[in-house]
């Protein structure tokens, strides 16, 4: 077996680790613009096949990672969002409860010394405003989330 059939397998299996409806949509493509590649590139001796080969494995193994990140992200998305607004609400909440308290230190120990502490009580203000509107954002998504949900009314129905 020749050096370019070789690699179109190693590329192939590589394309099996794609999820999928990528890969069924995708692969049959992606795995001929690869045999274009290489037979324009079976003149060239030497490095210049090794490297282009590492970077184009390289490059395929990252979108894979991209792609199944992706499709996690989505399911997770789907199945549990109303949990993960649910999180991200209530980290928002402790995120600006703490910046509360941070800035109410702050300025205690601050009161009488004459030093000016508004180039850390403004940031801090500006983060607490922003957790407050993830809060409510958050909230609201969470309660979208439970009204699409199959099943969530039935015990409020009967």
């Amino acid at each position: 077996m020749d050096a370019q059939t070789r690699y179109r397998r190693w590329y192939r299996r590589l394309l099996g680790l794609y999820p999928r409806p990528y890969r069924e949509r995708f692969a049959d493509s992606m795995e001929q613009t690869f045999a274009d590649l290489c037979r324009e590139r079976a003149g060239t001796e030497g490095r210049g096949q090794g490297t282009f080969l590492l970077w184009i494995f390289t490059e395929t193994f990252a979108g894979i990672i991209r792609e199944r990140a992706t499709n996690l992200a989505r399911l997770t998305m789907v199945r549990n969002a109303t949990n993960v607004f649910r999180i991200v609400k209530y980290l928002a909440l402790a995120t600006g409860g703490l910046m509360v308290a941070a800035i109410a230190t702050v300025m205690v120990l601050a009161r009488g010394t004459g030093e000016d502490i508004t180039g850390v009580v403004a940031p801090a203000l500006l983060l607490t405003l922003l957790s407050a509107v993830a809060a409510v954002v958050a909230a609201i998504l969470q309660g979208t989330s439970d009204r699409r949900r199959p099943g969530a009314g039935d015990d409020l129905a009967g």
